[in-house]
Order: structure tokens, then sequence, then C-alpha cells
């Protein structure tokens, strides 16, 4: 395992850098030469820059995001030179943040949720200056002629739940193996969530923003439910492992009031958004989470 150490001097810092540089472009390479192989680059391209950012100092991941872009667009110049602005510097962008939130222990629900969004965001952003401005065929639209969804009413809402998955698996499967490789640095990813009240605020405002979104922004109301959903798992996982009957009580009372209130709004919610509805469930939770983190006394367990 010494390929995956901290570099200290500035000939292992550059020489692991270029290594890692050559790993991004022979996958650049490979998926260019065969489309169909794309999801390399978005699964592996942030795990690459994580371990950058992590095992080399800080000074020289500039140094890793030129190499890495500049070799990229030169191996892919004339035929598939987009790869590099739509997978390769978002990819980048996310590992960087990832390593740093591990370094700073920062929780890993937020890990999860902040870089989901990043990425979220920086995919589509490129697909959008690609289509929009150099003119591109839209890659979206490709795939919905592809599998029979070209006339699709909501192909706007298809287009935000398809990037966002995609995003989340990403980051997921990236937070699996660093997770994994992260003991062989005495690195020890924080599970915990000291302050839930982050997460109880970031429920309340995507709930908001979910409803207002069903008026005035249809396009992003289900993208808003899938956003906050790790935080509703994470609250039930943590809320179970407590092995209180009170709580598996709660969370079967507040689940039949969530399906009785899902059938009695379902058609009064705009079509496709009947979605948004789970945010009374997510709501229903957090009162739980509260009750038995801060005003009941519960067995003190953790999610490991």
């Amino acid at each position: 395992m010494s390929f995956l150490k901290k570099r200290e001097s500035p000939v292992e810092n550059i020489a692991y850098i270029g290594v890692m540089a050559a790993v991004n472009v022979v996958f650049v390479l490979i998926s260019s030469l065969l489309p169909i192989l794309f999801l390399l680059l978005v699964f592996i391209l942030p795990l690459t820059s994580v371990i950058v950012t992590i095992y080399c100092k800080k000074i020289y991941v500039p140094v890793y995001f030129v190499t890495t872009a500049g070799l990229c667009l030169a191996v892919t110049a004339g035929f598939s030179i987009f790869d590099t602005f739509i997978y390769v510097i978002p990819s980048m962008i996310t590992g960087f943040i990832f390593g740093i939130s591990i370094e700073k222990n920062v929780p890993a629900i937020y890990i999860l949720i902040i870089n989901s969004i990043i990425i979220y965001l920086l995919t589509y952003l490129t697909f959008l200056f690609i289509d929009n401005i150099i003119g591109e065929v839209s890659f979206f639209n490709t795939i919905y002629q592809m599998i029979g969804l070209s006339t699709f009413q909501y192909k706007g809402v298809l287009t935000n739940i398809f990037t966002y998955i995609i995003a989340q698996i990403q980051i997921v499967l990236t937070y699996a193996l660093v997770r994994y490789e992260a003991r062989h640095i005495n690195y020890d990813i924080n599970l915990k969530v000291s302050n839930r009240f982050i997460m109880y605020l970031i429920t309340f405002v995507g709930g908001i923003l979910a409803t207002l979104s069903i008026f005035f922004f249809q396009d992003a109301a289900v993208l808003l439910v899938l956003i906050v959903l790790p935080i509703c798992v994470y609250e039930i996982t943590d809320l179970l492992i407590k092995k209180n009957a009170w709580i598996y009580f709660s969370i079967g009372v507040v689940t039949l009031i969530f399906i009785f209130l899902f059938a009695f709004l379902y058609n009064y919610v705009p079509s496709p958004n009947q979605l948004t509805l789970l945010y009374i469930f997510f709501g229903l939770i957090t009162i739980i989470d509260l009750l038995f983190n801060y005003c009941l006394k519960t067995k003190d367990e953790t999610i490991q």
C-alpha cells in the first residue's frame, strides 16, 4: 500500500501527480474511443482527485488540475474535446472538495449532500453551455430519442433527476472507496452529526423551496426531494439503531399518517410533482428525531 501514503518531498508530489494525471488521461481516452464507457469517467475521476487532495500537499493540487486538464484536452483534441469540460473538470473540482471535507472532519451526510449538489450543478451547467452556446447535439435529447421519450411532456424533470442521480451515485461510490482507504493514512470518516439543527434547517428550507417550485419552477421540485432524501434516511437509521420501542412505534404511526395524507393530497398536487408530498414524511421524521435526540433520553448510539 506504499502507493497510498502521504507525499512529503517536491519530487514525490510531482511524481504522484504525474501518475494520477496519466490515470485520468487513460480513462478519458478509453471513454472517447468507446463512448458507452463514459461512466468510467463519472465514477473514477472524482476518486483520483480525492486521493491527490489527501496524499499530496495542497500547494501541488493546482499543478494536478492544470496538468490533467491540459493532457486530457491534448489527447482528445479533434474528436472528443468536450469530455474534458463535461467530465474531467467537474470531477476534479468535486474530488478536491470531497478531499478537503474529509480532512476537515465534515460529517459524512453533509459531504454527500454538498458534493452531490456541486457536481449536479457543474454537470448541468456544462451541458447547458454546450447545448445552447457551442451548439453541439444535446446529450439528454439523444438519450430521450434512444429510449423513445423524445416527445415526453416532462423531459425537464427527467433531466434534473437523471443528472442528480448520476451525481449521487458518483459521490456514494467515491465515498465508499475513500472510507475504505482512509484507514491507511489514519483518517476517520466522521459519521456522527453533532449539530442536527443544520439537517433540520436543510429539510425545512428544502420543503419551502419544493412547495414554491411546484408553482414557479416545476422542473426542480422533485430534485429538491432527492437532495433532502439522504437526511431522512440518515435520521431513520440513526433512530432505529437506538433500539427504543417508542421510536419504533412513533415511526410506524407517522408512516401511517403520511400514507393517508399522501393519498388524500395526491390529486391536489400538479403533475409530475406528487413526490414533493414526501416532505410531509420528512417533516414528521424530523420531529421524531428532534424529540428523541434533544427532548427525551435515549440510548447513546450512532451510525457506524
